[in-house]
């Protein structure tokens, strides 16, 4: 095998940041043990082979029989993992759903588990001991032939159905098997025709057993893995992305993917079926699909703008990764929390960038060389809509910004929490120019009044089974040592959930049915105030419009009746620029 001593350390280093820290957790046996949760998560400490070979490839100061030797130790355990269902014939890797505090169910870890064990056997196979070899190829099989075959077609998620896929496809690299292949080229049409239009995925469909409907709104998180996991099943498979039976679902998914992605590589957050996950506006932990999706999607389609996207979005992952390895999901500022995975999950998808490193790099390479030599062609203004899930986004010369109108239903932990005017990001710097906290009103760039008074009904309504959970949580808090967080945790979700839901407290921000209009140079929204679930707040209607004007966005507030409201109030965003404002209107630039 040959050593890639052109790969960009860039790239090297934090990769070997963070296979260390995962090695660093390892017991005697080998055992990786969460220090959050107290359990191996099996499926994410599968990514310590991906990484391992990657860097044995790539890395010219590896050892790499030491890195073969981490590989083959992790296959192992997973070997040792695997388990028959008590009264089932199938076969999975534990944790899976057996244990809360795994944080995950068995077709995401068996996807990983089958898919790395497979990787193993046809990267290192000549290397590996014979009855390695064979038990790390008779359990990824034995999973995707009495397991995965079924669950990629039965699965409500479609993420968790495509990474299943990924396990299935990595089987079938390793022995022909007509059954096999069969359901995984079926899941691959399924998971086609369950996305929108626009090229979004829901992350959990309605018509696939949604238990709230906000849960079947599009999620920044979750995008690229469905796309980046179709991309790399295909191979697997040996079935070119580029055929014309493939390739118009995977351009229309990185399209999308692109579309939620600022200027400095972080996506908008604010556009997320499953927010209770993240404890700030954005998040980089899915960064590692991205920057997979995009460069394998740049190597195989082309297009400038894919490798510049996949080179931000390393960028930002990479920033976010401590010198001692351990990903945070956002940096801390104003308004921010805890997120809800930890990192062992994150350091562990960091082998999805390891996958694709030659095309990372390659992609790097061509990111550099993108510098402004015209400077009519950087004022060319971009808007861009995507009317399945109502969102646009306008770009000029200065400023990315994203708009969004109606919007599904949603509570404190599923649908999207905020609509109207969701983020600004200046591209000279990287700085968000509106002010987002979760849980605060008045927001920047949004109206917002008292309509009411305080409502039990309307709190339990929207959050009474989210109190439920919180316990669960408080469960989690306890296993690691935090009880105090614990005792926290079902006051918090009273606050946040039902007595925020149930305040007579109303904001543009809430509307989940403001009509949108988009046009050359921008976007209007026809907006009214709402409760935090959506429910209508009265007072008066806005007019409301979002226009670039190549060097920045041009925003005109409209108030269109003067029906008294108490406590009616516009946050002027702190970053405005050139404001003006009369009885009915206010204007101002944010750039």
């Amino acid at each position: 095998m040959l050593i890639n001593v052109l790969v960009s350390p860039a790239i090297l280093d934090p990769l070997r940041r963070s296979l260390s820290w995962l090695l660093s957790l390892r017991d005697a046996d080998g055992k990786i043990v969460c220090p959050q949760h107290k359990v191996e998560h099996t499926g994410k400490t599968a990514g310590v082979i991906g990484l391992a070979l990657a860097l044995r490839e790539h890395d010219p100061d590896a050892d790499r029989a030491e890195l073969l030797g981490v590989a083959v130790q992790q296959a192992r355990r997973m070997v040792q993992n695997l388990v028959n269902e008590p009264d089932s014939p199938c076969y999975t890797f534990r944790p899976g759903r057996h244990d809360p505090f795994n944080c995950s169910n068995s077709v995401i870890d068996g996807g990983a588990c089958a898919d790395a064990l497979a990787q193993l056997v046809r990267e290192a196979g000549d290397e590996l001991s014979p009855a390695d070899r064979e038990a790390f190829k008779a359990a990824s099989l034995c999973h995707a032939r009495t397991y995965l075959r079924y669950a990629v077609l039965d699965k409500g998620i479609p993420a968790q159905r495509a990474w299943g896929l990924v396990g299935l496809a990595g089987a079938c690299s390793l022995e022909r098997d007509v059954d096999l292949e069969k359901a995984a080229i079926e899941a691959v049409g399924v998971l086609e025709g369950v996305q929108l239009i626009d090229g979004a995925y829901p992350y959990h469909p309605k018509e696939w057993g949604a238990e709230h409907p906000g849960s079947a709104d599009a999620s920044a998180f979750y995008q690229s893995r469905v796309t980046g996991f179709l991309l790399e099943a295909l191979r697997l498979l040996e079935r070119d992305p580029r055929d014309p039976l493939f390739a118009p679902p995977l351009r229309r998914g990185l399209s999308f993917l692109r579309a939620l992605q600022g200027p400095g590589g972080r996506k908008c957050g604010l556009v997320e079926a499953k927010p209770w996950y993240w404890g700030a506006s954005y998040e980089v932990a899915s960064n590692p699909f991205d920057v997979f999706a995009l460069s394998r999607g740049y190597s195989l389609f082309g297009g400038v703008e894919l490798a510049v996207a996949a080179a931000r979005a390393f960028r930002a992952w990479s920033a976010h990764v401590s010198p001692e390895g351990i990903l945070a999901s956002h940096k801390p500022g104003v308004g921010t929390g805890e997120s809800y995975q930890c990192p062992v999950f994150w350091a562990g998808h960091a082998a999805w960038i390891a996958r694709c490193i030659p095309e990372l790099d390659r992609a790097l390479a061509v990111a550099d060389t993108q510098t402004p030599t015209n400077p009519e062609a950087s004022l060319e203004l971009q808007v861009t809509h995507f009317p399945a899930v109502n969102l646009v986004r306008l770009e000029d010369a200065a400023v990315v910004a994203w708009v969004r109108g109606e919007r599904p239903p949603g509570n404190i932990h599923h649908g999207s929490p905020h609509g109207g005017l969701l983020q600004v990001v200046r591209k000279s710097d990287g700085r968000d120019l509106l002010e987002r906290q979760r849980h605060a009103i008045p927001q920047e760039a949004e109206w917002s009044a008292k309509a009411g008074l305080f409502s039990l009904v309307r709190g339990l309504r929207s959050c009474g089974k989210e109190l439920r959970f919180s316990l669960w949580l408080a469960r989690a808090d306890v296993r690691r040592g935090e009880p105090w967080r614990a005792l926290r945790r079902p006051f918090e979700m009273l606050k946040q959930g039902v007595i925020a839901f149930g305040s007579g407290a109303s904001s543009t921000a809430f509307d989940r049915s403001a009509e949108l209009d988009s046009f050359a140079d921008g976007v209007s929204l026809s907006s009214r105030l709402a409760h935090r679930d959506g429910s209508a707040g009265g007072g008066p209607k806005f007019s409301r419009s979002f226009r670039l004007a190549g060097d920045g966005l041009m925003v005109e507030e409209k108030l269109l009746d003067t029906r008294p409201m108490r406590g009616l109030v516009y946050r002027i965003p702190a970053a405005a620029e050139e404001i003006e404002r009369d009885d009915r209107t206010l204007r101002y630039k944010l750039s």
